[in-house]
């Protein structure tokens, strides 16, 4: 049986960055400017609550868009923040300067949660 925890955080993560992306894109430059890394091709990403029917495998074995060019914003995102990467069931290449503290935190039940 799947993790229904970390299926609901992943499920909160979806929405959140499609809001992100598509309403509050003039705050991701500075969230962007936090992010340290480059993509390794894990395709940890593109497994969030479900396989991205647009990740392929290129010749050499390594994960590939086969929209790269045309993908989504929120994919382009990824990660946002450094909460973000508790939803990956795979190591990320990225790392994020002032959020490292807030990425090691537990989370926190939600507010209505008893």
């Amino acid at each position: 049986m799947a993790n229904v925890t970390l299926m609901a955080l992943q499920a909160r993560g979806k929405v959140r960055r499609f809001i992100e992306a598509k309403l509050l894109s003039e705050d991701t430059e500075a969230l962007l400017a936090q992010r340290k890394g480059e993509c390794n091709r894990c395709g940890a990403c593109c497994k969030i609550l479900f396989r991205c029917p647009f990740l392929g495998t290129d010749a050499g074995g390594h994960y590939t868009c086969k929209i790269y060019e045309h993908r989504f914003e929120q994919c382009r995102l990824f990660p946002l923040h450094a909460r973000d990467l508790l939803e990956l069931e795979e190591q990320c290449s990225y790392t994020f300067e002032a959020e490292e503290a807030t990425a090691a935190a537990p989370l926190a039940a939600p507010p209505f949660a008893k």
